[in-house]
């Protein structure tokens, strides 16, 4: 029987047992949607099932232009209480209308911490250029709620932009005519996008991935000759007040926070899925290594956790802001806890007490989100 907060562990190792709670094996009950006419995410109507061959190239804008690599599967299904995608178990968030909204809450956020929709808004611009007799093209990978890719639709109407991912996005209203979205595994590649995009942007995909360099060697066949790579992801490990990384801490100590416990125990969940979860630090790294990508950079933005602090308006919004996408985060980590064998009693508990660890601001906390990008040769 494991103890709460059995041991104190530094944050990269990953160790049977580190995290607290006690676990059973893990049951998980899922529930096949056999049809997107069964599922609450969507109706039929928004899917158009262009897939003969597994992979769709129709340029033809649609609602949902339904593509799986995996022909013929079901997107969805339902598993410890929430929409989940069926055709990657590598990434365990939701994917029903709840995590879409925390994911558009997300894309403010770092929108306003950015002051741009894209880092290196110099590099975007030149390869999004208009040229005669060329369409420019912009590719989104990990889309999730979409708001990246509609927005950069609207900023560049003379663009073509494609968002994909696991599960179809939640739209609200009319898509831009130049934005479309497919269904796709990035795990099996992209050969089928060969030298087709002048920007990608892949944000938040960490945990979806298992090998991020060879992920990052499929973007490069998948730009364009002075194309763009857009990399963005949160770190799992949280910073404290004065931005120095946040130490593992038992129950009890003066460091404890839960919210750092949840985040700590989610990060193994991720690392046991697969995950590239430490991803962020090393991309820059990672993309100098590639011999097809040159004028490799970086940046990294420190968010407070909650307005425990700010020296202005614009933090003050940051920060509430990034309190609530906490509060959503830390219950969409539901899924990757409880197949991790979790009771669910000790799942609750660890997510209440973080939740009113952040509303009450016990801890001065910070979020660092870690930026990068190249160019292709």
């Amino acid at each position: 029987m494991l103890e709460l907060n059995q041991a104190p562990m530094s944050w990269p190792e990953r160790a049977a047992g580190a995290m607290p709670c006690l676990r059973a094996p893990a049951k998980s009950q899922d529930h096949i949607y056999s049809s997107p006419e069964e599922s609450p995410l969507c109706s039929s109507d928004d899917y158009v099932d262009t897939s003969s061959d597994g992979r769709s190239a129709s340029p033809a804008p649609s609602m949902y232009s339904f593509s799986s690599s995996v022909d013929g599967r079901l997107m969805l299904r339902q598993a410890y209480g929430r929409i989940l995608n069926n055709q990657n178990d590598t990434y365990f968030l939701p994917a029903d209308n709840e995590e879409h909204r925390r994911l558009d809450l997300q894309h403010q956020i770092i929108t306003l911490a950015l002051g741009s929709l894209y880092p290196a808004p110099n590099l975007v611009r030149r390869a999004l250029a208009p040229r005669p007799g060329k369409t420019p093209a912009v590719l989104d990978v990990g889309t999730g709620s979409g708001s990246w890719a509609i927005d950069m639709a609207k900023q560049f109407p003379h663009c073509s932009v494609v968002g994909v991912d696991l599960a179809p996005p939640r739209v609200d209203g009319d898509l831009p005519p130049n934005c479309r979205f497919e269904i796709d595994d990035a795990n099996l590649g992209f050969s089928h996008y060969r030298e087709s995009f002048d920007v990608i942007h892949a944000r938040s995909v960490s945990a979806g991935i298992r090998d991020f360099p060879q992920f990052l060697e499929e973007l490069a066949q998948a730009l364009r000759p002075g194309g763009v790579v857009l990399l963005g992801d949160g770190e799992m490990q949280l910073y404290d007040e004065w931005q120095e990384p946040l130490a593992y801490s038992e129950q009890g100590t003066h460091n404890f926070s839960w919210l750092h416990s949840v985040f700590f125990a989610g990060y193994n969940a991720m690392k046991t899925r697969g995950g590239s979860v430490d991803s962020p630090s090393m991309n820059p790294t990672w993309l100098r290594n590639i011999d097809a990508f040159t004028d490799v950079g970086w940046h990294k933005v420190f968010i407070p956790i909650g307005p425990w602090r700010y020296t202005d308006q614009r933090e003050l919004v940051l920060a509430e802001m990034l309190r609530e996408d906490c509060l959503r985060y830390i219950a969409g980590l539901g899924p990757y806890l409880l197949s991790e064998g979790y009771l669910p009693e000790s799942v609750e508990m660890m997510q209440r007490e973080a939740a009113t660890e952040l509303r009450e601001l016990r801890v001065r906390l910070h979020s660092r989100w870690s930026f990068a990008w190249a160019v292709k040769k």
